[in-house]
């Protein structure tokens, strides 16, 4: 299957017919309405047994009355009318279906049953059909949407996002705009009736307005496949999934989210660690990488200098990097001669490089910065909020602690670099501003160490893998 060809009409579409477009507040209210206000008003037409009017739209009672051609349906019925629907848009031609209704393979046995008529409808067309029981997708390059995002969501970005759950699919948008990262494309697919997590890949593979790629999966539609499909990708492009169902408890509530079969956890790991993606634990990190890809080189090797205004913040930090498959070399000779010129008697020389408040926090950035002994820089502020609010209207932070005025979201780097800010929240939004999103900022050393590994993990993968 050519999927750039057959799913193309998902993101791209020339005609949209939305069947079960409504007059009351829902999803088929507000669909119109949205697409209408993205631009995509001569390319629509709604389609309600009543007929009549919506948001000033003319209603056909029929797909048939639609005066133009169409490509894409978005079906938004109750789900017990869906497999008759289905079936008169395989009559009408239409090849690509996005179904949001909710009530199939999620919802008992009644369910898995309506939902194996309506697979067993699309198929005899030979059609895509993305859900039933999700919100469909997000193309910010043409501003074509199928739910309700906020208007930063529109920003076109190189992110890609895959979510089985299409209220996460949402969220992880929400969670990433407000750091600055965006999105090129979102699908959410809910049960999969037919095209899921595999196909998109494939098609994100190809899609040159894709770098990153990030997974929500609950479980695989064919994981020998998926593993064949992933590890097509990777050479390419990074792969970030997170997945539930690591329990049987977890296992047992994926089953009635989305009707998936999550299978035995181990197994994902290994088929996760031998493509090469890259795995997150938690909702956390899974944020934290998705922010580590979208704005940082990779690293050539996996060597991290970490510059620290508190000695246990450093150690905090270098324990998770050695537990993170880091390391945290001894400063060279040269480095340790540059930084004990003139450094008090307390200020130690090594890495990390614990500065206090000697005030050389600038000379030791640079210094790591430019010394190929280390392939990544973690910077951990750590400095009483009670000893500098009173003085954030004299210096920037660029200055105070970097030796520079240019704000560090305009500055590039040959390195990963990110910081840690364990203070006071108001000092962690002022390093927000001025540094995101192209320098990441968190709250703990633990996340943006994890967040470098990650990206050493997948480098070392490509290396192995040329």
């Amino acid at each position: 299957m050519d999927t750039v060809k057959s799913l193309s009409p998902f993101f791209e579409p020339n005609g949209i017919a939305i069947v079960g477009a409504r007059s009351t507040p829902g999803f088929g209210f507000g669909l119109p309405k949205n697409l209408r206000d993205h631009g995509w008003a001569d390319k629509t037409y709604l389609v309600n047994p009543n007929g009549g009017t919506i948001h000033g739209y003319p209603v056909f009672k029929t797909l048939k009355e639609i005066p133009a051609p169409v490509d894409l349906a978005v079906v938004l019925v109750p789900a017990p009318a869906v497999p008759k629907v289905l079936g008169e848009i395989g009559e009408h031609g239409i090849k690509n279906t996005i179904i949001m209704s909710a009530g199939f393979a999620e919802a008992g046995e009644e369910g898995k049953t309506r939902q194996a008529r309506a697979r067993k409808i699309a198929l005899s067309y030979d059609m895509q059909v993305i859900g039933p029981n999700c919100v469909g997708v997000v193309n910010t390059a043409n501003a074509f949407c199928t739910t309700e995002v906020m208007p930063e969501a529109y920003t076109p970005g190189k992110l890609a996002v895959i979510a089985q759950s299409g209220v996460f699919g949402q969220n992880i948008l929400e969670r990433v705009n407000e750091y600055g990262i965006y999105v090129s494309k979102a699908v959410t697919l809910g049960n999969r009736l037919v095209t899921n997590e595999i196909h998109i890949l494939d098609y994100l593979h190809k899609d040159p307005d894709t770098d990153t790629i990030a997974m929500y999966l609950e479980g695989s539609a064919d994981g020998e496949q998926l593993r064949h499909t992933i590890v097509k990708v990777t050479p390419d492009k990074p792969v970030i999934v997170l997945k539930s169902g690591r329990t049987s408890e977890g296992r047992a509530a994926t089953e009635s989210h989305t009707g998936s079969l999550s299978g035995e956890d181990n197994l994902y790991d290994g088929m996760f660690a031998q493509t090469g993606a890259i795995r997150a634990e938690t909702l956390d990190d899974f944020t934290t990488y998705c922010r580590a890809f979208a704005t940082q080189p990779l690293p050539k090797g996996n060597r991290l200098g970490i510059i620290t205004g508190s000695g246990s913040m450093g150690a905090l930090a270098t324990d998770c990097a050695i537990k993170n498959g880091l390391t945290v070399p001894p400063l060279s000779k040269r480095l340790m001669a540059v930084m004990k010129e003139g450094a008090p008697d307390w200020m130690n020389t090594k890495n990390p490089l614990d500065v206090g408040p000697s005030g050389l926090f600038p000379r030791a950035f640079n210094a790591m910065m430019e010394d190929p002994d280390f392939d990544m820089i973690l910077a951990v502020i750590a400095v009483p909020y009670s000893a500098v609010r009173f003085r954030l209207t004299e210096f920037t932070i660029e200055d105070f602690f970097f030796g520079g005025t240019l704000p560090l979201k305009e500055r590039k780097w040959e390195k990963p670099f990110m910081i840690a800010v364990v203070c006071h929240e108001d000092l962690v939004s002022n390093f927000r501003e001025r540094a995101e999103p192209g320098t990441p900022v968190f709250n703990t050393p633990e996340q943006p160490v994890r967040a470098l590994a990650a990206l050493w993990r997948y480098q070392n993968w490509k290396n192995n893998h040329k």
